[in-house]
């Protein structure tokens, strides 16, 4: 009775302190659970224990709540993949140090790594939610492109040889989703990996 009667003296216009915060976790949470289509104001504002439209307040639209989570899983899987990507001094092991960043995720819970699909698939149609893709992608690309300098892969083919290797490991990544079988997806992982070889060794 004590907290009901707190919240409603605050009213929606004067938010708690931390709401902001459970209102993104409860976003992430419920995208988790039920992906962009299962996501509405109700379910997060029960989950968050905060009035439905604080959600509009912090974040401006259901739009705005999603770039927010999309901006957190682009943060927790470029943590991973950095924490792979220590003395890789050539492409194959930044190839390698990417798809075992990604496979720890996925380890973990392969929930973020399907809704980053999803909302990759949603992005189509959503002019705000690609922009906020195109972001992270942007962070990853960067970071990849520094690995990739010190590599000693040309400047010029930089660009190309980033958007190969991250379009590569997404491949795998949804090959893994889908549950094929796993000596198949291995042998494609190491593949990969070798191939990615064949540029720090040119003709």
């Amino acid at each position: 009775m004590e907290a009901s009667a707190q919240k409603k003296a605050r009213g929606p216009g004067r938010p708690s302190s931390g709401a902001r915060e459970r209102v993104l976790d409860a976003a992430y949470e419920t995208l988790l659970e039920e992906g962009y289509a299962g996501l509405t104001y109700a379910k997060v504002a029960v989950r968050a224990g905060e009035n439905k439209s604080l959600i509009s307040y912090y974040f401006g639209s259901k739009q705005g709540l999603v770039t927010a989570v999309a901006d957190r899983i682009g943060e927790q899987i470029t943590a991973a993949v950095l924490a792979e990507l220590e003395d890789v001094d050539t492409v194959e092991r930044i190839a390698g140090g990417m798809i075992a960043g990604l496979w720890k995720v996925m380890d973990a819970d392969t929930r973020v790594a399907r809704l980053y699909f999803d909302l990759s698939a949603v992005s189509v149609v959503d002019d705000e939610i690609r922009r906020a893709l195109h972001e992270v992608k942007g962070r990853w690309r960067e970071v990849v492109s520094g690995y990739l300098a010190e590599a000693r892969v040309p400047p010029s083919e930089v660009p190309a040889v980033s958007t190969y290797l991250m379009a590569g490991v997404e491949g795998l990544a949804i090959e893994r989703l889908e549950g094929y079988e796993a000596g198949r997806l291995e042998a494609a992982k190491d593949l990969f990996i070798r191939s990615a070889g064949a540029i720090d060794r040119p003709d």
